[in-house]
Order: C-alpha cells, then structure tokens, then sequence
C-alpha cells in the first residue's frame, strides 16, 4: 500500500514538475520571440539623443528634443498597420504602434503577426490612424519582464515622472513631443476609453487624483494621447497617462 502511495505522489511530482518546465520554457519562448521581432523592427529606427547647449556668455542651458527618425516604408514591408512609433528616453518603452480592426488581435499578436502573449502596442481602432483625434488611446500588457507597457505603472512614482516627463510619438507625417501631465489608477471601461475625444471637466478630474504632479503649466486644450496598461489595484483595473501631443519640427536643434 505503501508503495503504490509512493509511485502515485512520484507520477503527481513528476506531471507537476513537467508542466511547470513547459510553462517556463514557453513563457522564455515567448519572450525571445517578442524580443527578437522589436529588434528587427527597432533596425528601422533612429534615435539622435538630445544635447545640452549652452547659450552665448550667460548660464542658460535647454534641452533640444530627441529625434526619432523612423523609416515607415520598411516597417510596412513587415506589417502595413504600424501608424506610429512611440519613444521614452532612458527607458523600455522604444516599439511601434500598430492600429487593426478591432482592439483584440494585437493583445497576442506580435508586429509580424505571430501569437504571443506579449502582444503589441496598438491605438484604439475606433482613432483615426494619424493621431488627430481629441483623445487617441494607446493599449499595451503590463509584462513581468518589464517590457511593453511595464514601464507606464513607474509614474505612480512623482521621482520617476520628474525624471521622465515626456515621452515621443513620430508618425509617417509628424513628429510630436509627448508632454505628460496626468497618471491614474481606472476602471476598465473609464469614461477615457468611451470617446475619441475627451471633455475639460475629466482632463480635469485626471489632474487633480493624478499620481504625479508636473512642476509646470502644459497646454491640455489639444490633441491628447492616453497610455493605457493593467494595474492590479482591484479586479480589471488599468493605469493611464494622459499627455498632450505638441508637434515638433525636423530641424529642432
């Protein structure tokens, strides 16, 4: 009796040891695959790093803004939905922004169209593809590993905002500067989602329960982009950052 116990809980161990193996080893698959794909697609992409410069005799610095040079027409050869590329200096967030027909496909689906579990960031398809909409929404996971969207639930932190405070969008016809100025913990279908427009009065109500404060005044009254993730404050929680689009020139030195 006490044999046949032993082989049972001996074949129970072995048939958890296997399947917690597969997992891992799937879960690591996956993850090089999503790596590999970004790579590629990061082979079309140019990021020339802001310098600080110094202005005639007197102590006044700037900070030009980076330039992202992005070569569309090869990442269309790829897959002909990427309609931005989306930017954060010193951090993960550096992927393309493809748009499909609805807002599941791309939830496991990678740039070259291979099922993954991490997915790939994708605006609202209910946006229009050239970001000139009130409010253009931008999905990606939260993954463990810290890649997609991961980096978003950093500015629950006001020290990763103040060191983080914009975030870049080119397009195939316009650069922008994304200035952030809002972050806050929602419920999955928040009033933020249901429009591609988005009214003073939540602009609003975002800045003033936002988990980061920006040190000075920015210009909400245009085209807004949301970042959107998971969060796990309740059941179905998200977390969004709001910023404004400000264009920004080719030559910005």
């Amino acid at each position: 009796m006490k044999k046949t116990v032993y082989w049972v809980l001996l074949a129970v161990l072995l048939c958890v040891f296997g399947y917690s193996a597969y997992r891992l080893g799937d879960y690591m698959l996956q993850k090089h695959k999503s790596q590999a794909v970004a790579n590629e697609a990061g082979n079309y992409v140019v990021v020339t790093p802001g310098v600080t410069v110094h202005k005639g005799d007197e102590v006044e610095y700037e900070e030009p803004d980076e330039m992202v040079e992005v070569s569309f027409e090869d990442l269309w050869k790829i897959n002909e939905d990427v309609v931005a590329w989306l930017y954060g200096p010193d951090s993960r967030i550096n992927y393309p922004v493809v748009q499909g027909w609805d807002n599941d496909y791309y939830l496991t689906r990678l740039l070259d169209g291979t099922w993954n579990n991490n997915g790939t960031l994708f605006l609202d398809y209910r946006n229009s593809g050239d970001f000139s909409d009130g409010n253009s929404i931008i999905y990606g996971h939260h993954m463990q590993t810290g890649d997609m969207f991961a980096t978003l639930v950093k500015y629950k932190d006001q020290s990763y905002f103040d060191a983080h405070p914009y975030l870049y969008l080119t397009t195939p016809d316009q650069k922008y500067r994304v200035e952030l100025f809002a972050g806050c913990v929602v419920e999955a279908n928040a009033d933020v989602y249901q429009s591609r427009d988005i009214s003073e009065w939540l602009v609003d109500y975002y800045c003033e329960n936002s988990t980061f404060t920006p040190s000075g005044d920015i210009d909400k009254s245009g085209p807004i982009l949301t970042l959107s993730t998971c969060t796990y404050e309740f059941d179905n929680a998200r977390y969004v950052v709001l910023g404004s689009l400000v264009p920004i020139a080719d030559d910005a030195e």
